[in-house]
């Protein structure tokens, strides 16, 4: 069998990272898309293809820390998912600040 193109596979990742069970898992694997998609190689591709495979409310458990992965991925993409941070490292532009006075 041969393997998809990685333009294929990384459009593919890219979408199955959006479109998941829970708002908190999405917002955990669109922000780890937005900081790892376009670096990853293609065997990068394939471990992370092979972890959103699994369920939804344990891939979650997993990204929050509270259960570890399974020994068959590799840790340095794994301990990313665990690291990749909730809230946007610049702020945005839109989101109204906090310290203005009305």
């Amino acid at each position: 069998m041969m393997s998809e193109p990685v333009d294929l596979l990384r459009r593919k990742l890219r979408y199955l990272c959006r479109r998941r069970a829970t708002q908190e898992l999405e917002l955990i694997l669109t922000r780890f898309w937005d900081t790892y998609g376009e670096r990853l190689d293609e065997g990068d591709l394939h471990q992370l293809e092979a972890v959103l495979s699994l369920d939804d409310m344990d891939l979650l458990s997993m990204c929050l820390g509270q259960k570890p992965f399974p020994a068959r991925f590799r840790p340095d993409l794994t301990s990313r998912l665990v690291l990749t941070p909730l809230r946007p490292s610049t702020p945005d532009p839109i989101a109204p600040r906090r310290d203005t006075q009305p």
